[in-house]
């Protein structure tokens, strides 16, 4: 419950005249995995990461992703 607090404070505190965010949620696991369907992580165009959704190993690869959204402005 912390983890979704503290992403709804982040959240509150981006100037979204100056700053972009994408929420990235895991929807579906496949095997073992740290985190479960449900584990958000906010990310912001300046590369600010609050929550989770791995153990670490998924963390950069949601940003480059994120980024690319961002920047496009088109969801995949």
């Amino acid at each position: 419950m912390k983890e979704i607090l503290d992403i709804l404070q982040a959240y509150g505190n981006i100037d979204f005249t100056v700053r972009k965010a994408a929420l990235a949620t895991v929807v579906r696991v496949e095997g073992s995995s740290y985190r479960q369907p449900g584990a958000r992580m906010l990310i912001t165009d300046d590369g600010m990461l609050t929550g989770a959704i791995s153990g670490g190993c998924l963390e950069g690869d949601a940003l480059r992703k994120a980024l690319l959204v961002m920047a496009r402005e088109i969801p995949c």
